[in-house]
């Protein structure tokens, strides 16, 4: 049954909650929220999408024809004793290419600007990798600091019952100091994770690259599971950025090998002008202005230099390129088996201190019931407060190990995200 007084208390927290004079409750701050918040404000990121723009301009010079030229000269006899004598020329070359050398050249600045958006995704996939990292430390030590607080107040409980048997002479209070001993170590156990919490959360504002206007609560827990083995590596080969990364590349350097080929042979010259022209000699009537229109062209002989060096290197870049990607491939199925085993080793780990801890509690939860009662005596109930504050400590580390394991699984699959 309601009672008045229930009813009362009832109508105050609504009556707060309508005038807005309830705490504002910390905005809890999820995976995929700090991997956003990474993604717009980390400042690698930010000079990594301006190399984008670097290879785009370099993409729109490559696509551009030389300048032509214009010569201009003239000559007079005057100064050698012929005055009539004077010739002018004006001249437009053109340099024009005889292989496909500017469709190779543009090219190149398109793989370029493939390769620019590429490093830009494995930069993004590496930060995504550093704040789930950092975010999984701070998850972890966050958690931890409530058990240790769960583990300080039972363990208060204990010391009260010590206590009231040092009061009524039943113990030496010699003997009651190694309760308070043992109380020392779990507020120790609590400060560890609380720093290790702190760190966390400072290593996760400086990849965000912002600091936020509200405080962050407690993260989210996370419910990713790992692939299995044959999924994994076929994930892992589809999504890795890095991966993706030297497929782009070795088109690149494909390109840059199709470009030095091209440029086997010297650009061709092509000219186009008019000449004036007017001798008087001696004795002979002044002749008119002679006019002609002339044209030109000149071929490079490629004899000595036919850029071989230029070629065979980039012919070397492309083989090397293939090898990369080859060993890459390598290195990621490895890693993914070495993940996998490791989180597999470390999952059972936890999953028998789990239930270690389990049937501890329980025998602790009986050790006081015992110690109020007078049927434990002193030494009893702190060896298996003792064995309690022992397990929950390798519980707590072996649990954020596991929780780093995922992550790295995760991560080294390329994805997915966690959700918000």
């Amino acid at each position: 049954m309601c009672t008045p007084v229930l009813r009362a208390r009832a109508l105050v927290l609504v009556l707060i909650c309508m005038t807005g004079l309830a705490p504002v409750l910390a905005r809890t701050l999820s995976l995929a929220a700090a991997e956003a918040l990474a993604m717009r404000y980390n400042p690698s990121l930010v000079a990594a999408r301006h190399g984008i723009g670097v290879a785009r301009g370099l993409a729109r010079q490559d696509r551009l024809w030389p300048n032509p030229r214009l010569s201009i000269s003239g000559g007079s006899g005057a100064p050698v004793g012929s005055p009539g004598e004077f010739s002018t020329r004006v001249m437009l070359t053109q340099p024009i290419a005889l292989t496909p050398r500017i469709a190779r050249h543009a090219a190149v600045g398109r793989a370029g600007v493939r390769e620019a958006s590429a490093r830009l995704r494995v930069k993004a996939w590496q930060i995504r990798g550093r704040v789930a990292h950092v975010y999984t430390r701070w998850r972890s030590a966050t958690y931890a600091v409530t058990e240790a607080r769960h583990l300080i107040a039972s363990e208060r409980v204990l010391m009260r019952l010590v206590a009231e048997r040092v009061r009524a002479a039943q113990i030496s209070p010699v003997g009651a100091s190694d309760v308070q001993l043992l109380a020392a170590q779990a507020r120790l156990l609590r400060e560890t994770w609380r720093t290790r919490r702190e760190e966390a959360k400072a290593a996760l504002v400086a990849l965000v690259g912002r600091r936020a206007q509200r405080p962050w609560s407690a993260p989210t827990p996370s419910r990713w599971r790992p692939p299995m083995a044959a999924k994994a590596q076929t994930t892992a080969l589809a999504r890795r950025p890095d991966l993706r990364l030297a497929e782009v590349d070795r088109h690149y350097r494909q390109s840059v090998h199709r470009y030095q080929r091209a440029r086997r042979l010297g650009w061709m010259t092509v000219g186009a002008g008019i000449g004036l022209d007017r001798q008087v000699l001696r004795g002979v009537p002044a002749q008119p202005i002679d006019r002609s229109i002339e044209l030109s062209a000149s071929l490079p002989l490629p004899f000595w230099n036919r850029n071989q060096g230029n070629r065979d290197a980039a012919r070397a870049q492309v083989l090397r390129a293939r090898a990369r990607i080859l060993a890459l491939r390598w290195r990621i199925r490895h890693a993914i088996d070495r993940d996998l085993f490791r989180l597999q080793r470390l999952r059972a780990r936890a999953h028998r201190l789990a239930r270690l801890r389990h049937h501890v509690r329980q025998a602790a939860a009986l050790a006081l019931q015992g110690l109020r009662l007078g049927q434990v005596h002193t030494a009893s109930a702190l060896a298996v407060f003792t064995d309690q504050l022992t397990l929950t400590e390798a519980w707590l580390k072996t649990r954020a190990a596991v929780a780093d394991a995922r992550t790295a699984l995760r991560i080294a699959l390329g994805g997915p995200k966690e959700p918000s």
